[in-house]
């Protein structure tokens, strides 16, 4: 589909860019930002529906149906459909980030923070997602500190328990102590992911929705109900501006505590009110043993994956899995260090009708990783994870070097294989990996990095499959600029 330009979209965070262009008027005390240039080249084979002839299949003594070696479905006595890679196309994506913040705006409290991102095609026959998509303001929000509380007003996200959520209105923070606050928001809501008013994000079916921006209500509260614990609880509501339905209703507690140090405990829930459950819960145990550079960690969690009311899933039941992983850290020397981890995963009865035989419902998985300073210049880390189980066996390894060619510049090459076979397959091949990248410190400010890989796919039975082979490859400069007087004043002292 087509989308017009996101001009609309570009509204509060040109206001703050007016407003931070007016930081030299009004003498301000300080202004600091990034501008990241980012340039991307991909490669993918899209993948056809292709039809093929009955009398062209060979039929099976189990029943089932081969075309050129390969597994096809077929309808019997009319035709065979097959899902086949077609011709390699490749796409050249140029992204431009920018971020600062501006203070000292001829009112004592008073800041202004950016964050904006705009996206462009230089070329190629492939369309990338969202590459029709110019411009994004990911943050524009003004911020003004009166005493005990902290106001903020335009385009907004806040981070906690419920995930990201992004929306253009207010918030006031009130922090009567050290030890709590409060803060309650409001505002449109935001589509999640893309940063972007609904009524854009869901242009393409807009006929299904009369009033397709949604209302955004939430509190949350924090604090140290006794030393060495803090606890966050939130709550947060979303219904369409014409009040015609809930899009939904959640709340979230979150608590990290050192009370039995030296073990660190951290929890937390959240709760979904039109279905009346917890979709997710989890609980970490880390305990760290600085004299033998040890550290070890024990997580379970459950999860139920998470659909907003409006969209299609919401009618249908998400299957849980449980989950619990071991991970243990040890520093050998000062130069080596392993890291390791087991986990297990159960689902739960998804209650779908068997017909042959029942699908795996729970996984393995193993990972081991090393890091090896030989030099102040020479870094190696190496890696390998197998999981077996729901969905496939995977088994993969990284290894990467970096090296500091000069105080301004390094250098990392790396290496990577992957086979992933079973119920949701890759087939009997080995997808091998390799390149490089390196960082160069132009100024003080400013930094260029470059990288580039190659990805190649083997067989070990099947020679005459798909070849899924591809080139990527990276370019990005990022530019720091601005100053701050106060860090300017303690670097002096």
């Amino acid at each position: 589909m087509t989308r017009r330009p996101a001009f609309r979209s570009a509204g509060t965070a040109a206001i703050m860019l007016i407003l931070i262009a007016q930081a030299d008027v009004v003498h301000a005390q300080g202004m600091r930002g990034t501008a990241v240039t980012t340039a991307r080249y991909f490669e993918l084979r899209p993948i056809g529906r292709d039809t093929v002839a009955f009398a062209a299949v060979e039929q099976r003594p189990n029943g089932t149906y081969l075309y050129e070696g390969l597994p096809i479905s077929c309808i019997a006595q009319l035709h065979c459909i097959r899902y086949r890679a077609l011709d390699k196309q490749s796409a050249v994506m140029l992204t431009q980030d920018v971020g600062m913040t501006a203070w000292g705006l001829g009112m004592e409290g008073l800041s202004a923070t950016v964050q904006l991102r705009a996206r462009a095609g230089l070329g190629g026959d492939l369309q990338w997602p969202r590459s029709d998509d110019p411009f994004d303001a990911i943050l524009a929000y003004a911020e003004l500190l009166r005493g005990d509380f902290r106001f903020r007003a335009g385009r907004l996200q806040s981070m906690s328990g419920l995930g990201f959520t992004s929306f253009d209105g207010g918030e006031v923070l009130f922090t009567p102590t050290r030890r709590w606050s409060m803060q309650v928001f409001g505002g449109r809501s935001l589509a999640r992911g893309v940063y972007e008013p609904r009524h854009e994000a869901l242009e393409g079916v807009e006929r299904f929705f009369p009033d397709r921006n949604a209302l955004l209500i939430g509190a949350q509260a924090a604090g140290e109900p006794w030393a060495h614990t803090n606890v966050t609880a939130r709550y947060q509501r979303e219904i369409w501006t014409n009040r015609s339905a809930l899009v939904s209703e959640r709340a979230s507690l979150d608590v990290r505590s050192g009370v039995l140090a030296p073990v660190q405990l951290s929890a937390g829930m959240d709760y979904d009110f039109a279905f009346g459950r917890i979709d997710k819960s989890n609980l970490n145990v880390r305990l760290p043993v600085p004299d033998h550079g040890v550290v070890l960690e024990l997580a379970g969690s459950r999860y139920v994956p998470y659909f907003e009311l409006w969209t299609i899933w919401g009618y249908f039941s998400p299957v849980a899995h449980h989950e619990i992983e071991a991970r243990a850290a040890w520093r050998i020397i000062p130069a080596l260090q392993v890291h390791g981890a087991v986990g297990y995963r159960k689902y739960d009865d998804t209650g779908a009708q068997i017909i042959f035989e029942p699908l795996a419902d729970d996984a393995v998985s193993v990972t081991a990783a090393a890091s090896w300073t030989s030099s102040p210049r020479l870094t190696v880390d190496g890696s390998y994870r197998m999981e077996r189980g729901f969905g496939a066996y995977l088994g993969s390894g990284d290894v990467a070097a970096r090296y500091r060619v000069h105080e301004r510049a390094t250098v990392t090459l790396d290496v990577s294989a992957f086979q992933q076979i079973e119920q949701f397959r890759l087939g009997d091949g080995v997808v091998l990996g390799g390149g490089g990248s390196a960082d160069v410190d132009i100024t003080s400010s400013a930094r260029l990095s470059a990288g580039a890989h190659i990805y190649r796919q083997t067989w070990d039975n099947r020679a005459g499959d798909t070849d899924w082979n591809q080139v990527r490859g990276w370019a990005a400069l990022r530019i720091g600029f601005g100053h701050d007087p106060g860090i300017a004043a303690r670097g002096d002292r």
